[in-house]
């Protein structure tokens, strides 16, 4: 037992050794001063809070009951702990929890017991019974407090996760008895009076005899445990774990105290019979249990009242923000966006991320159209246009005829007054009115395309949110490739 303890601690030691070895290694700095001073903050939070349950098999048998079925063997927990990371991917947590092993075995057995009754000059009975769906249970209850090392590597929200440590068990509650089912007896031979009483059928129910279950209380145990699985991110301080469990225990689990069978009440001939026979909880055993996990890993210091946390939020996202001052705003594939400002297809980007006279060329564009909030009043297809709209659509006319391989994409919009054939009809005359604007100035034709949407249409709630009407009777630009 001394050399098991000392194999799993200096297993620990080395590991955490070498873990801290990587750690110095990676944190040795191998950019300028400049460049470290100006990175961002690093979001590394090194504190875990975790909430785990599980379940599973597990061999809690007693007794090997021999032609008896075990319909069930199986353990729950309920653990909560806290780890700290001293490495990236590495830290050691300490949690305490709550476990229940149990088993049901369902017994259908004939057979003949010997039964001494002290009390009556040791007169000895012969019992011939038969058991239907006797049920037997059996429970331990305990406490645990495991002691884990952990590994995490996530690939932007979502990951891995496992664990390997020890784990004390502290049983403090115990008991086998039976719950349902009955027990026939068929015949009794006194062996003192030579009487035999035959074509005797007596039912007994359990319930009757359920208090006279034994109760034990187990020692305790050291376990060896480990589970794998994945993380996955629910919220910046918060992610849901999901792995499976497996836990030996190389302690024998065996009763340290035992009520005395002797002093049950050997009156009750089906009780005495059936607690000698099948509740002898003498035989020792090894527990182990396999199952899956399930639970939740906060993480404190992301969370919103961490005030150092959205400190550095804020300096990370004002640091981003200032690298970007001088480019315009451009959203691709997101919802959330205002009407009037234009986008710029995915693949345009990508074809021109490495040809910067293109991409200046792209973003002008995009300047000049955000800065073109065309709007309508109810029912018409005039657009509004001022001296500064005017101004900067003749600039996007300018790149558009320097850029032949750029097209741009009106679409109109209505608001939900009228009928869905009319709005269509409206939304497709104001998109047709814009672009007559740019052609006019001398925009090829196959350089502007239009399109409509009316408010049933569900990109019609994408494009434009706004629940104002007045703010619904516009057009949206949009940038592709020709």
């Amino acid at each position: 037992m001394k050399k098991q303890l000392l194999l799993i601690g200096l297993f620990f030691t080395m590991f955490v050794a070498y873990s801290q070895t990587i750690e110095n290694k990676e944190s040795q700095p191998t950019a300028t001063a400049e460049e470290v001073t100006a990175a961002p903050q690093d979001e590394f939070c090194p504190h875990r809070i975790w909430l785990h349950v599980g379940g599973g098999y597990a061999n809690n048998t007693f007794k090997k009951l021999k032609d008896i079925s075990v319909r069930n063997s199986y353990f729950a927990m309920l653990e909560v702990g806290y780890t700290y990371f001293f490495h990236r991917n590495v830290g050691i947590g300490i949690g305490i929890g709550i476990h229940h092993a149990g088993a049901i075995a369902k017994i259908n057995d004939s057979d003949v017991m010997t039964l001494l009754n002290e009390k009556y000059f040791n007169d000895r009975y012969d019992v011939t019974y038969h058991t239907k769906n006797l049920k037997e249970k059996q429970n331990i209850w305990a406490i645990e407090v495991p002691l884990v090392l952990q590994f995490e590597k996530k690939w932007g929200k979502h990951g891995i996760y496992a664990g390997v440590g020890i784990k004390g068990y502290f049983p403090f509650s115990s008991r086998v008895g039976f719950s349902y089912g009955t027990v026939d007896i068929k015949k009794i031979e006194d062996d003192l009076l030579k009487v035999t009483y035959t074509d005797l059928v007596v039912h007994m129910d359990p319930k009757k005899f359920k208090g006279q279950s034994v109760k034990m209380k187990p020692r305790c145990s050291v376990d060896i445990l480990a589970d794998f699985g994945g993380i996955f991110g629910i919220a910046r301080s918060a992610d849901v774990y999901l792995g499976v469990y497996g836990s030996y225990g190389f302690l024998n689990i065996l009763p340290k105290k035992q009520t005395n069978l002797d002093a049950l009440d050997k009156n009750d001939l089906v009780t005495g019979m059936l607690v000698d026979k099948y509740v002898n909880t003498s035989k020792k055993w090894n527990l182990w249990q396999v199952g899956a996990k399930i639970g939740f890993h906060f993480l404190p210091c992301k969370s919103c009242g961490n005030d150092d946390y959205m400190r550095d939020l804020k300096r990370k996202y004002m640091n981003e923000m200032m690298k970007k001052k001088d480019e315009p705003v451009i959203i691709t594939n997101t919802v959330e966006y205002y009407y009037f400002v234009p986008t710029v297809s995915q693949e345009l980007l990508e074809e021109t991320a490495n040809n910067p006279e293109k991409k200046k060329a792209i973003m002008d564009l995009a300047q000049s159209l955000s800065n073109i909030k065309i709007l309508f009043d109810l029912d018409k297809d005039i657009p509004k246009l001022d001296e500064t709209k005017k101004m900067h659509i003749d600039r996007a006319v300018q790149l558009l005829k320097e850029n032949p391989d750029l097209k741009v994409i009106i679409s109109g919009y209505t608001s939900p007054e009228g009928t869905k054939d009319h709005n269509r009809d409206l939304g497709s005359r104001r998109a047709i009115a814009v672009k007559k604007v740019f052609t006019d100035k001398g925009v090829p034709f196959d350089q502007i395309f239009t399109q409509n949407f009316i408010a049933e249409d569900p990109q019609h709630k994408i494009d434009i949110p706004d629940s104002d009407y007045k703010e619904q009777r516009a057009v949206i630009f949009k940038i592709e490739k020709k």
